[in-house]
């Protein structure tokens, strides 16, 4: 660890640090309250982050891939969309609050910045579903969870030019992020 005011960091070796962490050291706590309403520190390790966006089964991200960085850096899948880009040379965009809430900013954001990956919450994609379904289909990637999704608003989706893979993911706080998905197809879609 460096402290800059007390040092000329320019007398400080050039080299890259030598790696010392392991895949059992904690990466960062998080806090949450789960369903007791109590909240509780959780220790993520390395492991669990690479788990996360490194060699999985159900996204497979690299350097041609522009994330949006939507979520508060205090939930949870912000580690997915920080940690993904940065540790597949993927790009970060910045997504605030206000572009995320506006259908019609988003869709414009998301051309402007050729993102391509974007996690919601459910709520949000149901929400923008209703509005500006079609907003989702410059997008390779939407992935969407924290609770249970109405089929009609999926089945809206994939009617209205769907990004090419819609993933449904969930998982709580404990198990880094999401700990179970599902590709949604057309050919799964409902007919209601």
């Amino acid at each position: 660890m460096l402290c800059l005011d007390e040092m000329d960091i320019t007398s400080q070796c050039k080299r890259n640090p030598r790696l010392n962490s392991q895949a059992q050291d904690l990466a960062y706590v998080i806090y949450t309250s789960g369903s007791t309403g109590i909240p509780k520190g959780v220790c993520i390790p390395n492991a669990a982050v690479l788990r996360l966006v490194k060699k999985t089964n159900y996204i497979q991200l690299n350097a041609d891939d522009r994330i949006a960085q939507a979520s508060n850096i205090s939930f949870d899948a912000a580690t997915f969309e920080i940690w993904g880009s940065l540790l597949n040379g993927a790009q970060l965009i910045g997504t605030s609050k206000n572009i995320m809430l506006s259908p019609n900013k988003l869709i414009q954001h998301l051309r402007a910045y050729q993102i391509n990956t974007l996690f919601v919450t459910t709520a949000l994609f149901n929400q923008i579903a209703q509005t500006k379904p079609e907003c989702f289909k410059v997008l390779k990637n939407l992935l969407f969870g924290g609770e249970r999704v109405d089929p009609h608003w999926v089945n809206t989706i994939l009617n209205s030019n769907s990004p090419k893979r819609l993933l449904h993911v969930y998982g709580p706080t404990e198990t880094t992020t999401f700990a179970s998905w599902y590709l949604v197809s057309r050919e799964q879609r409902r007919t209601d």
